[in-house]
């Protein structure tokens, strides 16, 4: 038997062995650590620090745009294009400083498109895509990354483009299996049309915008939904105890309070208030050790606070950010229908939250955490018509903006999404000119 177990151990040291030997000769053999197999932590990229993309892009050729908004952070399409980026950052060539993007060029092939809110710095990269890259720190920022695959795993170029400051930089791939393999991923969208497509801005001459812009359609005259209903907290005593509850280690330690309809809820070091204009606040009062205060590290504790409140149903995605004085502030809005789920003005000035969650981090800790307590659900009993297309709404706020003048302002973007109101509610476009944004309702 000791035998046996010697000649095991031999064996499993010599395949170890081989494993290792190719990955330093092959290094493109195995997307995977060896030691996964064990400890069933599979390398799983941009997993790791999610819900920063807003949306997916992918560019078909013959004027066929696809966008996928919800449910992409699980797919396997999605982590076949994090390790097409992946694999660029590591192993590709830098072009640094590329000025502006060649938008007709890009789209005469096979593209896949991240759209991001907000903006990132180069070296955030490493932590968004789990990587250690030296051509992350040369990338100045991004807002937007391009992957071009070939189709026969010659060549790839990935874009990093700033839009605001009309920046970018491309790194380049040649001869990897990662190029075929991505440049297949696309193929899942080559499905049956969606009641909802798009179109290229600059593909179809449309030169009112500022850049480009992909813009939806549909083929029929009139696109038909379902509205979305609001589901609120406030005002359910158990509710708002349950979605207290969920922040305190020791809930028989927990101290109750109320006061003029708003709920308190407290032990030594965390204090969870439950307001009646629906607004739920959590503040940490632990003492801190030194942490990693580094984007990566205070995104990752916002992210793991907010799958921590099981009352939060609705898929997220990161809206802005800023840092300032040692803190973080990430600010995240709501996907639903693929398509972005902000809050509305009453909500705003109601609340005074300009998104539905707010997290405040440092040192890789929450200091504060508020949110919006209402979740949201597409309706099954109301229908609605969409009868304004995205050239009615834009011809509406330039008569209202500019009446019969001759010289108009160009439009910066222009998004179809839904505006949270207090009742049932449907879509509208969001119209953005010379920095001011205009609501125009899809219904007319």
């Amino acid at each position: 038997m000791k035998n046996f177990g010697r000649n095991f151990i031999i064996a499993f040291l010599m395949v170890l062995a081989i494993y290792q030997t190719g990955e330093l000769w092959f290094g493109d053999f195995s997307n995977h650590n060896f030691f996964s197999l064990f400890n069933g932590n599979e390398n799983s990229y941009s997993k790791n620090i999610a819900y920063t993309l807003n949306r997916l892009v992918i560019n078909l050729g013959d004027n066929k745009v696809v966008c996928r908004g919800s449910n992409i952070y699980e797919s396997e399409y999605k982590e076949e294009f994090d390790r097409a980026i992946s694999t660029a950052l590591t192993k590709g060539t830098l072009t640094e400083n590329t000025g502006s993007v060649d938008w007709v060029s890009v789209l005469e092939n096979r593209a896949v498109i991240y759209e991001y809110s907000c903006s990132f710095k180069g070296s955030d990269l490493n932590g968004i895509f789990n990587v250690q890259s030296d051509i992350s720190s040369r990338i100045e920022s991004y807002d937007t990354i391009i992957i071009s695959p070939r189709a026969d795993n010659s060549f790839m170029r990935v874009i990093f483009y700033d839009s605001e400051k009309d920046i970018s930089s491309y790194a380049e791939i040649k001869s990897n299996s990662i190029i075929g393999k991505c440049y297949e991923a696309t193929s899942a969208f080559a499905g049956p049309e969606d009641d909802i497509y798009y179109i290229s801005s600059v593909e179809n001459g449309f030169d009112i915008f500022s850049e480009n812009i992909f813009l939806p359609q549909c083929e029929t005259e009139f696109y038909t939904y379902n509205a979305i209903e609001p589901h609120y907290i406030s005002g359910d005593v158990s509710m708002m105890e349950k979605n207290a509850n969920i922040f305190f280690d020791n809930m028989s330690a927990m101290d109750y309070q109320r006061s003029d309809g708003n709920y308190t809820f407290r032990n030594e070091t965390t204090v969870v208030r439950c307001y009646d204009n629906s607004v739920m606040e959590y503040f940490n009062y632990d003492a801190k050790s030194d942490n990693d205060n580094s984007f990566y590290g205070n995104y990752g504790a916002a992210i793991n606070l907010i799958k921590q409140d099981k009352f939060v149903t609705n898929e997220i995605y990161l809206e802005s950010y800023e840092y300032k004085d040692g803190q973080y502030t990430f600010r995240f809005n709501f996907k639903i229908n693929n398509l972005p789920l902000l809050p509305g003005n009453e909500i705003k000035e109601n609340t005074g939250l300009s998104s539905f969650i707010e997290v405040i981090t440092s040192k890789g800790s929450v200091d504060k955490y508020r949110k919006y307590g209402c979740r949201y659900t597409i309706s099954d009993k109301i229908t609605l018509n969409s009868k304004v297309d995205f050239i009615s709404a834009i011809d509406k706020i330039y008569a209202e903006l500019y009446g019969n003048e001759s010289e108009t302002k160009p439009v910066d973007d222009i998004t179809l999404g839904y505006i949270a109101d207090s009742r049932s509610f449907g879509l509208s476009w969001l119209v953005n000119i010379d920095g001011n944004e205009y609501v125009v309702e899809a219904e007319g």
